[in-house]
């Protein structure tokens, strides 16, 4: 038997087997070998139901095929070579009958097949209640066991059992491993116990050693019954792999993914549209148009060619000529999964802006780039990754990455203008992103000395003048914190009517130096002056001195 779930006809016919089976071993009377004739009469009429159901599986598979091609054609391929296969090992059994039925019945061929095929001659493989030695025990068994009682290689018994054991494992095949063991196809070859001999006997005996010519026949139009199961259980298997009755969503909604709804001219804007939950084996039509939301169609023109569909996706590019907003939308068209001749369709709209590139440099610190100094730029263009920017400076150098970079300026470049220019590397290669931005070059501004905290003209108490330490050049409301090394500079003083000048090197007062400014009185002055800085940059420059007057 097979495997499937069976119909309660087929079981029926089963247990009228068994039945009749255990009668023959009774009494072989007329009516039990008229009622295998009929038994086998029905299951030929259940053969040809079974082919007819399968033949509707077969034609869902063409369906199937039309509606997605690439996801069913192996699939139905492997179903067409079930039905191959099947009616291969069919067509094997109805050969057996028929040379069995020409032996026992000792007729020409077109007597049992029927002449030319016309149905002026009855055939008996047809209807075998025209079977005149119904109980001819000794042909069959002849036919199939030859002159021994066991079936061995080169008979028909031990060929037959061959093929069907060769037969079941053909068809496993088409199915995945993992399933073949749910799947059981009937045609079993196994030995049997004999409750009257008391003994295991084998297959081959079982079926054909001294049965009745009719009883034989029947089991083999019921063998060729089980063939026919066995071929819907695979190929309805191999179905239940192909999502055909339905789309399998919750929800069907059109999607469209941009790279980016901010374009820069010249620049590419690139989308993908496609269904949630779309599948990778159909393409869904696009196309573009301005859409009926009431019907889903397309109204005006239509544009069925921009959007171009792959694994389910569809990939619509354009190039802005001008700046704005930029809409566009349409219809996704999927076919209806049971009839591939209807479209269902979806609408999709959506927008990006095309701008102008935008390049923004801006000094880190000030307006001015100064000489001598690192000057921090920060370089950034809206809609271009840092690490794609490619900058560069007009009289001097930048240095650093992603949009964090030096600039460094020549000594001659002072009072004149430099430009920073950008480039960025795009999906078309490297392209400028418009006009520089330009920056004044200065050089940095003169520092002021300063002694013990104090500038320019200053009152010292008296008792302060032991904490002096040297000179300290301040960079008033200058914004990097700069550190001007002191080269040299002069202190001088009145004493007793006598001018006194004594020089040092280096920020820090001398010993002489402090010696001369201890002797300092209420209301001398003491000058700290001609101080030599050494500017960023290299440039020795004279720098304003400081005259402290003593309290």
């Amino acid at each position: 038997m097979a495997g499937g779930k069976l119909s309660p006809r087929q079981k029926m016919i089963n247990m009228m087997y068994l039945v009749l089976t255990a009668l023959l071993a009774m009494n072989v009377s007329k009516e039990i070998l008229n009622s295998f004739a009929l038994l086998n009469n029905g299951l030929v009429k259940t053969n040809t139901n079974f082919t007819a159901k399968n033949e509707v599986t077969y034609s869902n598979f063409e369906t199937a095929e039309l509606n997605d091609p690439n996801k069913v054609r192996g699939f139905h391929d492997k179903a067409k070579a079930v039905k191959k296969r099947s009616q291969e090992m069919f067509d094997y059994i109805e050969v057996l009958k028929a040379e069995l039925i020409k032996d026992v019945e000792e007729k020409e061929e077109t007597e049992i097949l029927g002449r030319n095929g016309q149905d002026s001659t009855i055939k008996i493989i047809s209807n075998v209640l025209y079977m005149e030695a119904k109980d001819d025990n000794a042909k069959p068994t002849h036919y199939f066991m030859g002159d021994k009682d066991n079936a061995e290689p080169g008979n028909k018994a031990y060929e037959f059992k061959d093929k069907i054991k060769k037969f079941k494992e053909d068809l496993k095949t088409f199915i995945p491993e993992k399933e073949r063991k749910n799947i059981t196809l009937g045609l079993e070859t196994e030995d049997v116990y004999s409750s009257s001999e008391d003994m295991m006997i084998s297959w081959e005996s079982n079926n054909f050693y001294h049965n009745p010519a009719i009883a034989v026949i029947a089991l083999l139009t019921k063998m060729q019954n089980d063939v026919k199961n066995a071929e819907a259980d695979i190929i309805n298997a191999l179905y239940k792999q192909i999502d055909v009755s339905s789309f399998k969503f919750d929800t069907l909604s059109a999607r469209v993914v941009a790279n980016s709804n901010y374009v820069l001219l010249g620049d590419e804007y690139r989308a993908e549209v496609f269904m949630a939950a779309f599948s990778t084996t159909s393409n869904p039509q696009v196309w573009l148009g301005e859409v009926d939301s009431v019907k889903n169609e397309i109204v005006g023109p239509k544009d069925t060619t921009s959007v171009k569909v792959s694994k389910g996706v569809g990939i619509y590019s354009i190039s802005p000529s001008a700046e704005g907003t930029v809409q566009w939308g349409g219809i996704i068209r999927m076919k209806d999964p049971a009839d591939p001749t209807i479209y269902h369709a979806y609408p999709f709209k959506s927008e990006f802006k095309a701008a102008r590139p935008a390049i923004v440099v801006s000094p880190d610190k000030m307006n001015v780039l100064y000489v001598g100094l690192d000057n921090p730029v920060s370089v950034s263009v809206p809609g271009i990754a840092a690490e794609d920017l490619q900058p560069s400076l007009s009289g001097g150098s930048l240095s650093g990455s992603r949009g964090k970079y030096i600039a460094k300026v020549a000594q001659t470049q002072v009072g004149k203008e430099v430009t920073v220019n950008v480039s960025a590397k795009t999906k078309n290669g490297v392209k400028s992103m418009g006009q520089g931005v330009k920056f004044r070059v200065k050089a940095v501004p003169n520092p002021v000395g300063t002694v013990y905290g104090k500038r320019m003209a200053a009152f010292i108490k008296q008792g302060e003048l032991q904490f002096l330490k040297g000179v300290v050049p301040a960079m008033d409301d200058f914004q990097f914190e700069l550190k001007i090394p002191v080269i040299s500079f002069d202190v001088s003083m009145n004493v007793g009517g006598l001018e006194t000048t004594i020089g040092t090197k280096g920020p820090s007062f001398s010993e002489a130096q402090l010696a001369l400014i201890r002797k300092a009185k209420k209301n001398n002055k003491i000058y700290i002056e001609k101080i030599m800085v050494q500017k960023p940059g290299g440039a020795i420059v004279e720098i304003s001195g400081v005259n402290l007057r003593v309290q």
